[in-house]
């Protein structure tokens, strides 16, 4: 994908979106071809975004009672020891809701799938090895933390699209596009086939339709 196509998509989108009393994200959307993901193992990938997310990731650590000086640069520190008040299923999903990512210590991810795994699992919020989220005890989380709060995570598992957000509409169109060629040139490289498995793809913001690139 060029960068005049991402520019020209951008353009018609700048045209359709209403203005409204929020800021809106700008999506992206990227259908498959040629694929059959009844048959394809979950597809995942990590995009540090170069010019930034609509909103800076929330990051909740999730770790062993002597990890506790180690984690403070999270938003959020959930230590071993009270992991037995995470026992109802709507503050699990509650706590899920709240983070976009959560560190876990390596040695602690038996119970971390034991406590949270049922709830975390199915929404892609279990801590992921792939982005760098299981660390071992005593590990300063500090820089980990930076690079995830411009971190956005593209998915497909059986579902033939990804779709992630690369903005707001707040940010420059050199900008955006950055992001978008960055997303997209992620998505070729996770896709099995690269880019003869990407169909059509689509810029939208949170209230508008979707503009074809």
């Amino acid at each position: 994908m060029d960068e005049n196509s991402v520019k020209n998509a951008l353009k018609e989108l700048r045209k359709v979106i209403k203005k409204r009393n929020f800021k809106q994200s700008i999506e992206l959307v990227i259908s498959f071809k040629d694929i059959d993901m009844s048959k394809t193992a979950k597809l995942e990938q990590y995009i540090n975004l170069p010019s930034g997310k609509s909103k800076p990731s929330k990051i909740c650590a999730l770790v062993g009672n002597e990890s506790a000086e180690s984690v403070t640069s999270a938003d959020n520190v959930i230590l071993s020891s009270d992991f037995n008040k995470y026992t109802e299923k709507s503050k699990i999903k509650k706590l899920a809701r709240q983070y976009d990512y959560f560190i876990a210590q390596a040695d602690m991810m038996p119970l971390i799938a034991q406590t949270f795994g049922r709830y975390f699992g199915p929404i892609n919020k279990m801590p992921s090895p792939k982005a760098g989220c299981v660390v071992p005890a005593r590990t300063n989380i500090a820089p980990i933390v930076s690079r995830l709060r411009n971190t956005v995570q593209i998915v497909a598992n059986k579902t033939p699209f990804f779709m992630c957000g690369v903005g707001n509409e707040s940010h420059k169109d050199e900008e955006l596009i950055k992001n978008i060629l960055s997303v997209l040139s992620a998505a070729e490289n996770t896709l099995p086939n690269g880019r003869n498995n990407m169909g059509k793809i689509y810029l939208k913001s949170t209230m508008s339709k979707a503009v074809r690139v």
